[in-house]
């Protein structure tokens, strides 16, 4: 899966970016634990549920395999996390 190089790096602006109105720590995007809130948010939107993100972008039990494509990934130098 090739990265989207053209979407700019974000920066911290010290607000959660899940959109509650939260204060982000220094250097962080997000208030403890909403990132999962955010990315679960999206997900929903977006997708309708993680199953079907998946098969929309090529994984799944018939597919490529999501942990095999991380594992190239760190394998290519890709930090997870």
């Amino acid at each position: 899966m090739k990265i989207n190089t053209e979407v700019a790096m974000p920066i911290p602006t010290g607000n959660c970016w899940c959109g509650c109105g939260s204060d982000a720590s220094r250097g962080a995007f997000f208030a403890p634990g909403h990132d999962k809130r955010a990315e679960a948010a999206v997900v929903k939107v977006i997708y309708g549920s993680v199953p079907q993100l998946l098969l929309a972008h090529g994984f799944g039990p018939d597919a490529r395999s999501a942990s095999d494509a991380l594992d190239e990934f760190q394998k290519k130098g890709g930090a997870y996390l």
